[in-house]
């Protein structure tokens, strides 16, 4: 096995050892008390909500709407999100204001200083289009990531935007009680939304305004051409963790199923793919050591899609730990390339996704991952995750559902709507054409956007 050169696979030194489990059991707590806790939830929901309601009482609204949308976001009381989202609904119409500050507070951050230097990098990458204005009839842009929402409304004239271009919004994370998304309830036009949790789906309906979900989700953009069975391909591995260096991955509760399982005698040979987040591969690699299961482990960094592909190739199963975060692409991109994938069970809000099914991979829990992980390595053939993805979750798919829902918003407003979107791509960095040709169809979409960029 290979992993970080001239790291050791052997047990940590005493000392070292000492200091992560120390930080270990802090992890741990905090994410029991964040997820697990009844009690400890139900305070946190009581306390948010009355912080909320003193920050409104001194005029501290934007403050209060930050506070109240992180709350909301955590999901810790049902009450507490019904309150949430009656008191956004009414900011909808009666305190649009709190939207368009935030919007004029933006100020550049280390993800965004890039944009605010040089907005014109926006503009074909974080914003494509996918169709072009007629007569009495809009075009179609789409935007991808939280940060990049906000920023279409600094950096350009949106009002412009709008009236030749309906807004297609692509998500990053679960959660949509995000100011960045809600200063679109600012403006008087509707802003589409693509919605693959049923959480965040029934919160855009009760607001009853200008956001529009779509039953999409930026998971449903991957390359299927990319990402394929190889023919001649041998599993000789088992297991893919394709996951970035972060700790919301959970990379030390993967390696705790790993170290299970090498207890009773099953030794899973596991490749690692990922890229820095909040730790580095050298982190990666301590948890194994802390785990003993280093010696298993294959360990790689920012491969190429194709690169990705062939390790998908080689493995068994691929598995997604985390038990919050977006909307997980390398799951799709496993199930393209025909390997079967396992998740959390109550991945974040909870949803039984459809594309993890008997014919895709299967739900596991901490306690049964490591049974899980046997079971699905030791069935090959009772899993044909390819053909299930194909037929329901391929950017073509996603295409035709978002241009029968923005058809109908548009004849229900007059206007013309003949569809024709071109097909997108999402990868880590950037959108990008199914055919990219389509980039050279739409030049004069791209000028007219370098034209209303705010100087």
């Amino acid at each position: 096995m290979s992993g970080p050169a001239s790291l050791p696979t052997g047990p940590l030194e005493r000392s070292e050892y000492r200091a992560l489990s120390r930080e270990l059991v802090q992890r741990r707590l905090r994410e029991y008390l964040t997820f697990d806790s009844f009690l400890f939830r139900k305070l946190i929901a009581l306390a948010g909500i009355a912080t909320g309601w003193g920050l409104r009482a001194v005029g501290k609204q934007g403050k209060a709407l930050n506070l109240w949308s992180a709350l909301h976001r955590g999901a810790y009381a049902r009450w507490a999100d019904r309150l949430i989202e009656n008191w956004v609904g009414k900011l909808s119409w009666s305190g649009r204001e709190v939207f368009a500050r935030h919007i004029e507070a933006l100020s550049p951050q280390p993800a965004t200083e890039v944009f605010f230097k040089d907005p014109e990098r926006l503009i074909g990458t974080r914003i494509l289009v996918l169709k072009s204005p007629g007569d009495n009839e809009k075009g179609v842009l789409a935007l991808d990531y939280f940060f990049v929402f906000p920023l279409l409304a600094k950096l350009f004239n949106v009002r412009e935007v709008a009236r030749r271009y309906y807004l297609l919004l692509e998500p990053s994370w679960a959660g949509f009680c995000d100011p960045d998304l809600l200063c679109y309830l600012a403006q008087a036009f509707p802003v589409f939304i693509q919605t693959g949790e049923p959480r965040d789906f029934a919160f855009l309906q009760r607001l009853n305004a200008n956001l529009v979900p779509v039953p999409v989700a930026g998971n449903w953009w991957v390359d299927h051409r990319v990402f394929r069975p190889l023919q001649g391909a041998t599993r000789d591995a088992d297991v893919l963790f394709l996951a970035a260096w972060g700790r919301y991955k959970r990379h030390d509760a993967f390696f705790s199923a790993l170290a299970r399982l090498r207890a009773r005698g099953e030794k899973l040979k596991t490749i690692l793919i990922g890229y820095k987040s909040d730790l580095t591969k050298d982190d990666i690699w301590r948890l194994a050591r802390y785990h003993g299961v280093a010696d298993q482990l294959e360990m790689h960094e920012r491969l190429p899609p194709a690169e990705v592909n062939r390790h998908l190739n080689r493995v068994k199963v691929n598995v997604l730990w985390s038990r919050r975060e977006g909307f997980n692409r390398a799951v799709i991109e496993g199930l393209f390339a025909g390997t079967p994938a396992i998740m959390r069970q109550g991945f974040n809000y909870g949803h039984p996704y459809p594309y993890i099914n008997p014919k895709t991979g299967a739900f596991a829990t901490e306690r049964d991952l490591p049974d899980r992980l046997l079971a699905v390595i030791r069935s090959p053939e009772q899993f044909a995750p390819r053909e299930w993805v194909m037929a329901n979750m391929s950017p073509q798919r996603a295409t035709q559902i978002i241009d029968e829902t923005i058809g109908r918003r548009a004849h229900q407003a007059g206007e013309k709507w003949g569809g024709s979107l071109a097909v997108k791509l999402t990868a880590l960095d950037a959108m990008s054409y199914w055919d990219e040709s389509d980039r050279r169809r739409f030049e004069a979409d791209y000028a007219f956007l370098r034209s209303v960029l705010r100087t």
